[in-house]
């Protein structure tokens, strides 16, 4: 086996093998496609699931994610009764949720860690149970000071939905079929957010405020149930030797340690199975290992492989990678598309829609369809034009890809987003028809959902080896981003006015998006300037376990 990947440049791998002389696997549905990462021999390495397990694992992750957004957002259209019903004003609820925003944000740092180390499957289960009654007790807290409690713990518990899906999804896609996931991912994250205020409107017509939540609750105790029996841990050391390529030149191709087979084995904490098998030399030359494969029971364990204690490391990691400009500028983006320029705009809708329009609650509603329409055209924008376009762009360059090649979907937020807040703003200035508003919400939605899965596509691309890391760091970026936007978007408008603010978040966004173009050109350059030092921390994180 092999592995491709051009050492000076991180990221840079040889994707299309057209004439067949690499010796290497290749993808089943196209031939010519290298399997990137490298997966192992072992059945149970999760890039060898086969797809109906991969599908189901996937399902968890669909279903963790859909069930944890749902309480952050379903106050959205309720908060006019919350106010009325209880002792919390409305600026009260605001601060509540730019608190769980920054917990779910540096919350990451934790539960990252504690993933890596100690598995993910536990991770996951714990922030479920824990989120069940922390969402159950909410209702009961009317008073400032415990709901704003409720709401931290919340945004704390709730923070693996922020880093942790987006890792375990690339634990079991190769690179070619990411862009397809990371989508679906992204699609079940701004399809929750979006559609719980629908749901949370009608249910506080039907049965009041309090069960906003209660639902909620509920919802995730199905999800707890779903993952519990269904989900599997994804954490695997993967150890294959890469070669160092020189800058300019053509790939490698690196046979596997045939030792890196019984070190595994070895490996294997004690107990785990009763089928372990430490492979012969002999057998190996041979290629006639024999791996254990786990029982349904065995899958179901909480308690993931012993390694060298990484916490401190891992948790110290978020902050080493703002030195690298790729994955801050990932942040940024995901950041500025995905919460700063819809918080604006959300910040306003209420306001707008009842004061200007007269909307009533059911009414509000109804308009963020427009933002579910939008959300369900961004994803199939990134599924169908991702992977199309990262295959054609490594065929046009000789079969390597680069990880700038997916940075030309941030075009749709090139024109989106500026247009989007335009109509916005003027469009409320000056009274269009309120479906003015509803399309303006719904072509936003294009660029908030597509930039999830590209700019974590592009950052994790970047620096697979440390993927799990670094995630958490572009996750406080955008999470502080959307802090400081909560608590600065109020009085930007008071001062500058509404049509003038909006003027200006539209050329902001122009610019901001433009920067594509600077790292569609220069990134390979800045991907290389950093490789001495992202080498450095692999072989070191190598030394103490790896894990994915």
């Amino acid at each position: 086996m092999a592995v491709v990947e051009d050492k000076s440049a991180p990221g840079t791998v040889q994707l299309i093998d057209a004439d067949g002389h690499m010796h290497v696997k290749h993808s089943e549905a196209a031939h010519d496609v290298v399997l990137v990462p490298l997966p192992s021999d072992d059945p149970e390495d999760p890039l060898n699931w086969s797809k109906k397990r991969k599908l189901l694992q996937t399902s968890c992750m669909v279903m963790y994610t859909v069930m944890m957004v749902f309480p952050s957002s379903a106050v959205y259209s309720v908060t006019t009764p919350i106010s009325k019903a209880t002792h919390l004003k409305v600026s009260d609820l605001v601060s509540g949720t730019g608190a769980m925003f920054l917990f779910y944000g540096w919350g990451c740092i934790v539960w990252q860690a504690f993933a890596l180390q100690w598995g993910k499957r536990p991770a996951y289960l714990i922030s479920m149970a824990a989120s069940i009654i922390i969402i159950a007790v909410t209702p009961l807290c009317t008073t400032n000071g415990p709901y704003l409690a409720t709401k931290i713990l919340q945004g704390f518990f709730g923070a693996p939905v922020e880093s942790l899906c987006e890792i375990s999804m690339t634990d079991i896609w190769f690179a070619h079929e990411r862009p397809l996931y990371l989508a679906i991912y992204g699609l079940s994250l701004a399809f929750s957010g979006k559609l719980a205020p629908v749901f949370a409107a009608f249910i506080n017509t039907g049965q009041g405020w309090k069960w906003t939540l209660w639902w909620c609750a509920i919802g995730m105790g199905v999800a707890f149930v779903y993952c519990f029996f269904l989900m599997e841990e994804t954490n695997y050391d993967r150890h294959i030797t890469q070669t160092t390529i020189d800058a300019g030149s053509s790939s490698e191709v690196v046979n596997e340690s045939k030792a890196t087979l019984s070190e595994k084995s070895a490996g294997e904490k004690e107990g785990e199975t009763a089928a372990t098998i430490v492979p012969d030399p002999a057998m190996v030359e041979m290629g006639q290992v024999t791996y254990p494969r786990k029982t349904y029971l065995q899958k179901l364990s909480v308690i993931d492989k012993k390694r060298q204690n990484r916490v401190l490391d891992i948790m110290w990691a978020p902050f080493k990678f703002f030195r690298f400009p790729v994955v801050v500028w990932a942040g940024f983006m995901y950041g500025t598309n995905g919460l700063v320029w819809p918080g604006i705009l959300n910040a306003t809708a209420s306001p707008l829609y009842t004061g200007t329009y007269h909307f009533n609650s059911n009414d509000v509603g109804f308009a963020y369809f427009g933002a579910v329409v939008g959300m369900v055209l961004g994803s199939l924008w990134v599924a169908y034009a991702g992977p199309k376009l990262v295959m054609r762009l490594a065929r046009r360059n000789n079969g390597i890809a680069e990880p700038e090649h997916i940075l030309w979907l941030f075009l749709a937020s090139l024109i989106c987003v500026p247009f989007a807040m335009l109509l916005w703003g003027l469009g409320a200035e000056y009274h269009v028809h309120w479906f003015g508003l509803v399309f303006a919400q719904c072509i936003l939605a294009i660029s908030s959902t597509l930039c999830l899965s590209t700019a974590i596509q592009y950052a994790t691309s970047s620096y697979r080896d440390l993927g799990g890391e670094l995630i958490t760091t572009i996750i406080l970026i955008r999470n502080t981003l959307s802090f400081a936007i909560n608590y600065g978007i109020t009085p930007w408008i008071n001062a500058q006015g509404r049509r003038n603010t909006f003027i200006t978040v539209a050329a902001l966004a122009l610019v901001c998006n433009g920067t594509m173009f600077v790292m569609i050109k220069y990134g390979r350059k800045i991907r290389e300037s950093s490789a001495p030092l992202y080498w450095k921390w692999v072989d070191q994180a190598r030394a103490k376990g790896l894990s994915h």
